[in-house]
């Protein structure tokens, strides 16, 4: 029994399960109700950004995948060996890795800096009064074009990942 791979598949499953997961329901329901619910919406991704920290659990879960990922990956090739990498499960390992790498560097690149951005925004907002200035407006209509646009990314991205990932030992 190889305990090491078990532990790692584990790992990955569970990491990996949860990442999709929270990345598809915050994209297609929390963040448009909250948008829909206007102030209050705002209050609640405020909590469940701050308090709840949720974006920090996602990430958590997004580098736990890459990087049990990034194991598993070279154990089943035996050391990125050429002839496994272009073999159909090769193929799509690699095709499903790069999938969700992409999504992870955008992820912490692009969307942590937004999501911090609009956390401050929103204390900010809260501190003076509650209503936003025109430009605090502005900007917060901007971080959240550029989630909705990041959002849709990583949703194709991390379909790719789990679908090639699904099926390469098939391949």
């Amino acid at each position: 029994m190889d305990w090491y791979v078990i532990i790692l598949r584990v790992i990955h499953i569970a990491a990996g399960t949860f990442w999709v997961g929270a990345a598809f329901v915050l994209f297609l329901f929390i963040q448009p109700s909250a948008k829909e619910l206007g102030p209050e919406g705002q209050r609640f991704m405020g909590h469940l950004v701050v308090r709840r920290k949720l974006p920090m659990l996602i990430t958590l879960a997004g580098i736990l995948t890459v990087l049990a990922g990034v194991l598993l990956y070279w154990r089943a090739s035996d050391g990125f060996d050429a002839d496994w990498i272009s073999s159909g499960p090769g193929v799509a390992f690699t095709v499903g890795g790069l999938a969700a790498i992409t999504t992870l560097a955008l992820g912490l690149g692009i969307t942590k800096p937004a999501v911090d951005r609009m956390g401050a925004l929103g204390q900010e907002i809260a501190a003076s009064g509650g209503q936003p200035t025109p430009s605090q407006a502005s900007e917060m209509q901007r971080l959240q074009a550029r989630l909705v646009l990041l959002g849709r990314l990583s949703m194709v991205l991390l379909t790719i990942a789990v679908v090639t990932m699904a099926m390469a030992r098939f391949l």
